[in-house]
């Protein structure tokens, strides 16, 4: 259901392309909401409603910081006043980075070898791309089976840090030296050192939907420099 609803992998380059431009052009921090409002219906058209709804709750708190550092004085010693404008200011450009390198291999894939791009460019890229959410799946099976054996406990945590964190990193790293086997045999088995633009089961054409939606992310980013610029 969420590859169905997912834009072309164009759209998503050109939806970053906006953020980041407005992002970097802009220079009101404040009204880099419109551009934030602007990336989280962007996510709610692709039905990424989870985390639409989870960085939605993130954005509040955030705005709430700034409200009292900028009205009461708010002072925090762990999580600064810089850290706060980063998100704040970052944010269009965090969601729609996160919906690109959440986008399944083979629509990446399909996309950079219609553009002539060399093999070992892309699937570099796919790495990359992939690294941080498999990482964060691994983490979350070493996670559950820690705490199916009993080991996430306050009490171990504290008493033996050390041996928690070997219990932890050891079968990560085993599985991390899995997974680079895994995918070596299967990008051979998939054809990667053949040459000539491949095609994919998750190709995904333009389509009226995808332009549609390509004029809009122009328009946000376009309303928020005006804006910006009628206020300097």
């Amino acid at each position: 259901m969420r590859a169905d609803a997912s834009f072309a992998v164009p759209v998503k380059l050109w939806a970053l392309l906006c953020v980041f431009a407005g992002v970097t052009i802009g220079g009101n921090v404040l009204l880099t909401c419109i551009l934030t409002g602007g990336a989280l219906l962007y996510l709610v058209l692709q039905r990424s409603f989870r985390l639409a709804a989870s960085y939605g709750c993130f954005y509040l708190l955030l705005a709430l910081l700034l409200y009292g550092i900028r009205f009461h004085g708010l002072r925090m010693p762990v999580f600064s006043e810089f850290y706060v404008l980063m998100f704040w200011n970052l944010s269009p450009i965090f969601l729609v980075s996160w919906d690109l390198i959440t986008t399944p291999p083979g629509m990446l894939s399909a996309f950079l070898s219609r553009l002539r791009m060399p093999t070992p460019f892309i699937l570099g890229l796919l790495v990359v791309f992939r690294f941080f959410p498999t990482m964060r799946t691994e983490l979350k099976g070493v996670g559950r089976s820690m705490k199916n054996r009993g080991l996430t406990t306050a009490g171990q945590l504290l008493v033996h840090p050390v041996q928690s964190m070997e219990l932890v990193l050891v079968p990560f790293l085993l599985r991390v030296l899995q997974l680079a086997d895994q995918l070596s045999v299967s990008a051979v088995a998939r054809g990667a050192e053949r040459p000539g633009v491949r095609g994919s089961y998750y190709e995904k054409r333009v389509k009226a939907r995808d332009c549609v939606a390509a004029a809009v992310c122009a328009i946000v980013t376009a309303s928020y420099l005006v804006l910006e610029r009628s206020m300097a």
